[in-house]
């Protein structure tokens, strides 16, 4: 990333907007160590940066309290002007630095959106043959999708949760004046390939997972994925074959041979195993929590071509993958 400098109000004293990240990351997550995380920076990093901050401005930013960072009043108010100049200049980098006037550029986050990988190849293809482009497509957990495309360090957002926390996403994303619809809703289905004896069912019952093996996402944790996305009575102690992978795209691969295992999925849009036969969706009527997959982006860029473009291309993607019957 470019490093830009900046004067704030007018002072002579001159600061990186990488301390600025720094201030917003710390009162986000209330400690230097989890800011660190967040920004996989090392933590004496941030420390000294800090100090060195509060330092040039002659102003102390935050507490240290023993339940962490706390903003004094002044913080307070040098945070609202900081996140002011961090997302300005970030979108002004979105629209200016390094991108060719010729060339598609677009940057795509996903939360767990298993679809969205078929809907970028599908737009992409509806490119010209001579049109240049440079997408990237990145997985990672909603809050970080919200703060990124809040800070404009993303185009285009899709985070999933489950309905019943939509009045509570949509507060959140409205304060930070982002615009957003939902793009689809369901409950979870199970993925198996067809030699599996669960394949002869069409709608599979809860009590047979125990006897098969389970694939799931490394960082997810049984328990509570149960609990959010399946069904509020989900039993984890059932699951007593489990496999945890970090790489999503090893999944298939794993499940061609392991033909006795399972994944709980969302629904897959029609022709996505065209090429592996093997490999089919299943309903299963316990999973009665309804989820939601939703697209943000920032209000101000609702209009601009690209952006627009690719948001229209996506809704009839959706409808037509998921919602027109056969």
């Amino acid at each position: 990333m470019i490093q830009y400098e900046y004067n704030i109000e007018s002072e002579a004293r001159i600061m990186k907007i990488q301390q600025l990240e720094y201030v917003i990351a710390i009162a986000q997550e209330g400690s230097i160590t989890s800011a660190a995380k967040k920004l996989y920076q090392a933590q004496p990093n941030i420390s000294i940066a800090l100090k060195e901050l509060e330092s040039e401005i002659g102003t102390q930013v935050f507490w240290r309290t023993p339940n962490g960072m706390v903003l004094t009043p002044e913080g307070e108010n040098f945070l609202l002007k900081a996140k002011e100049i961090v997302e300005g200049m970030h979108s002004l980098e979105a629209d200016y630095t390094n991108k060719n006037a010729d060339t598609v550029a677009l940057r795509i986050e996903a939360n767990i959106s298993t679809y969205m990988a078929a809907a970028v190849a599908l737009w992409v293809k509806t490119f010209n043959p001579d049109d240049k482009f440079n997408i990237h497509l990145i997985e990672i957990p909603s809050n970080k999708v919200i703060d990124d495309v809040s800070n404009s360090r993303s185009d285009i957002g899709i985070i999933r949760i489950p309905s019943s926390q939509f009045e509570l996403y949509t507060e959140q994303l409205k304060s930070r004046k982002l615009g957003y619809y939902t793009l689809n809703e369901f409950t979870m289905k199970l993925l198996l390939h067809t030699d599996n004896p669960l394949a002869k069912y069409d709608d599979i019952p809860i009590e047979e997972l125990k006897n098969y093996t389970q694939i799931m996402h490394g960082d997810d944790e049984i328990n509570v994925f149960g609990k959010t996305s399946i069904n509020a009575d989900y039993d984890d102690s059932a699951n007593t074959r489990t496999i945890h992978v970090y790489d999503r795209g090893s999944k298939i691969a794993m499940m061609n041979i392991l033909k006795d295992a399972y994944m709980w999925v969302s629904p897959m849009p029609r022709g996505a195993f065209e090429e592996n036969a093997k490999i089919v969706a299943k309903d299963c009527s316990y999973a009665n929590i309804q989820i939601r997959d939703i697209v943000i982006f920032k209000k101000s860029n609702e209009t601009k071509p690209l952006i627009s473009r690719f948001l229209e291309f996506l809704k009839v993607f959706v409808d037509r993958s998921f919602n027109e019957k056969n």
